[in-house]
């Protein structure tokens, strides 16, 4: 049974892209709405894509970059948070995580997209 969820969790790393299209088809069937189908795929899709982004960094420059990008989380949090008290003049945690998770996943999708087609790049001139 742990080799299933591991192969399973492998798989989703690995291919964020047709999880995400998965997920999102699913909830759209289930809850009807296509906007709460996007907000339910996007909340639940962002971990995967920053393993998916560790994951690339890892194979294609073969290092760990997890504590870069966790310090590097922390810090966009810690804008987003800055910005919310700065516009706003008081700090509603809640809104300002929603904001940072949303454009995680937009960040984290895009680098995702990059580092692809950069390691498929690279892999494909060094033959």
């Amino acid at each position: 049974m742990s080799h299933l969820i591991a192969y399973l969790l492998a798989a989703a790393i690995t291919l964020p892209i047709p999880m995400t299209i998965i997920v999102y088809m699913l909830t759209r069937k289930i809850s009807r709405s296509k906007r709460l189908s996007l907000h339910v795929t996007v909340n639940s899709m962002t971990l995967l894509y920053i393993l998916s982004v560790n994951a690339t960094m890892g194979t294609i420059f073969e290092q760990s970059f997890f504590w870069y990008i966790l310090i590097f989380l922390l810090v966009l949090l810690g804008m987003f948070v800055f910005l919310q008290w700065k516009y706003k003049d008081e700090i509603h945690f809640t809104k300002a995580w929603r904001g940072f998770w949303r454009f995680s996943f937009v960040l984290f999708a895009f680098a995702y997209i990059g580092l692809t087609l950069f390691g498929l790049t690279d892999r494909l001139l060094a033959l």
